[in-house]
């Protein structure tokens, strides 16, 4: 085997070779390469590296949650999306890392961690087995939902990817059709419980070298659990195919089982602004760094950033009253005065007009520091700049500057208990605890968080709007969850997503607010459409590169494009 070469599908170069050489090839054979730990822990962490590192904010771009602060910008809401140049997904990329990590699950019982030491050797081996499975699974899941679709208008057949599991070699067949989008889940769950087999369920801290600090970003048995939850959510969702009962109860019961592993129903940690590594919300985060990236490119003017983000008045609109009624229906909102009185996720989430930030009050109103051509040309298109996910203790002013510790939550407990109600709701209605507790249970958490509970989540819950949703039925509370999800959610990359897989309208007027500042009659407040999405009813799935479609014969594109 000195000479042997492996060939892989990857669609961008069709044809290559392995190419990671963490260790001098020569004179050394496969079994030799194969016999090093490192050569192996190379070939794993090309697979991590390759991992989103930035919390893909830019995708609310896409949706009626934001605009970006230069106009134009966001093209592909604005009718220019088009398979030639589609910013969706990275289809030759992510078979690259599969490649790799094909190539380690087929050679990786070689790997020698220690000579002296077999329980060492064999819980590392067994360890970064499950890892090299469970990002596998990750990666298949990244290319089902950047390119799931139909590839006939009208069309029930749903279509996935061409599922690779080992390492092709010179005379295989590369020419690979699309497999169903079934038989994607079935085998993104294969690997994820291949991993959860033999991955440790959680690290705990500590220097124990298999579950202490120092693992931590690596995969987990929990992160496996959340993955297959996220997995079997999307596969029942009406886009995909008949959201039938079976689907909506197999979603419920993976997601119930991660709640479960992860210590069972508890509250969601308070915000922290996504600075605090060690929350026990945290299912998966990358290993964290000190920077200033994030603060730099959102931070309104005032405090020295580009204001990049600017939510919509859309998304500020469904922000309930502090009672967690709908503003339209609350008594505690005043549209004379409309920041007043509002959930406790508005303040973490939104920079609006009048807050106060680290001392600096935010002007957004005509003539304010944040309003365009106050301290930057373009300000804000919208009236609102994006808060969330940055954190206080990062200040930009050239004579104080600090950076802060940061890092990207791939898995998370909200995403989680959010996955969790809204399977079982489907499936068992909103009160129905078949698997120990209901939907409306697990909303119940994460509305406390947001400060619209005072008291314990049973007998004496407060939140009388949640109630009212759930005695009405699933229809009802399905609009609920939707619109909390959209909340808790938001400039994380899901809003994309989930309007496509729920079948909801595509296209939006992006709406603003304009301020004028009054300060004997008080301010006055003038709603404006900002901007007008464009898309195609074809476009709620996205292209296969066409590069990929002429040079594969059975790839089908997805209808439209």
């Amino acid at each position: 085997m000195k000479h042997k070469i492996y060939y892989y599908l990857i669609f961008g170069i069709f044809l290559t070779s392995c190419q990671i050489d963490p260790l001098p090839i020569q004179d050394q054979t496969t079994e030799d390469l194969w016999s090093h730990s490192t050569y192996g822990e190379g070939i794993l962490a090309n697979a991590y590296d390759g991992l989103n590192t930035v919390y893909p904010v830019t995708m609310d771009y896409y949706t009626d949650n934001a605009v970006p602060s230069q106009p134009g910008t966001n093209s592909l809401a604005l009718g220019s999306w088009n398979v030639e140049s589609s910013p969706i997904g990275n289809w030759a990329y992510t078979y690259d890392k599969i490649k790799y990590l094909n190539l380690y699950i087929e050679n990786g019982a070689d790997l020698i961690y220690s000579v002296s030491d077999k329980v060492r050797d064999s819980t590392l081996k067994s360890n970064r087995m499950g890892e090299a499975y469970f990002l596998r699974a990750w990666y298949q899941a990244e290319l089902l939902k950047n390119y799931a679709g139909k590839p006939e208008a009208g069309g029930s057949e749903v279509l996935g990817f061409p599922i690779v599991t080992t390492v092709l070699e010179q005379g295989d067949d590369l020419d690979l059709p699309r497999n169903t989008y079934e038989e994607c889940v079935a085998q993104i769950v294969q690997d994820c419980d291949a991993a959860i087999a033999v991955l440790p369920l959680k690290y705990n801290g500590g220097s124990d070298v298999f579950t202490g600090l120092s693992n931590r970003g690596r995969a987990s048995g929990l992160a496996a659990m959340a993955l297959k939850a996220r997995v079997y959510l999307n596969a029942a969702s009406p886009a995909y195919g008949p959201s039938t009962q079976a689907l909506w109860e197999r979603a419920a019961t993976a997601a119930a089982e991660a709640i479960d592993a992860s210590g069972g129903l508890t509250d969601l940690a308070p915000y922290n602004n996504f600075n605090d590594a060690t929350s026990f919300d945290n299912i998966w985060i990358q290993p964290t760094y000190q920077g200033t990236g994030l603060e730099s490119t959102y931070y309104p003017p005032s405090l020295y950033g580009s204001g990049s983000c600017n939510p919509s008045q859309n998304l500020v609109s469904i922000f309930p009253a502090a009672d967690g009624y709908p503003v339209e229906s609350s008594s505690l909102y005043d549209p004379e005065d409309p920041y007043l009185n509002r959930d406790e996720r508005f303040y973490r989430f939104i920079f609006f007009n009048g807050d106060v930030y680290n001392g600096t009050t935010i002007k957004t109103y005509i003539g304010g520091a944040d309003a365009p051509g106050g301290l930057s040309q373009q300000g804000t298109r919208t009236g609102y700049y994006m808060k969330k996910l940055l954190s206080k203790n990062v200040k930009l002013d050239p004579s104080n500057a600090t950076a802060d510790i940061k890092f990207y939550v791939y898995l998370g407990k909200t995403e989680l208990y959010l996955n969790f109600a809204e399977a079982a709701n489907e499936a068992y209605g909103p009160d129905g605890n078949a698997l120990g507790y209901s939907a409306a249970d697990v909303m119940a958490r994460v509305r406390m968080r947001a400060g619209i509970d005072s008291n314990t989540v049973t007998p004496e819950y407060d939140d009388q709007y949640m109630l009212d949703q759930a005695s009405a039925g699933t229809e009802t509370f399905r609009e609920f969850i939707q619109n909390n999800r959209r909340i808790e959610l938001c400039f994380e990359g899901f809003r994309f997503w989930d309007i496509r897989r729920w079948n909801k309208a595509l296209n939006h007027t992006i709406e603003g607010v304009q301020i004028t500042r009054d300060l004997v009659n008080g301010d006055t407040y003038n709603y404006f459409n900002v901007e007008n999405h464009t898309y195609q009813d074809y476009m709620r799935y996205a292209p296969l590169p066409y590069s990929q479609t002429l040079i594969m014969s059975n790839l089908k594109q997805n209808a439209g494009w």
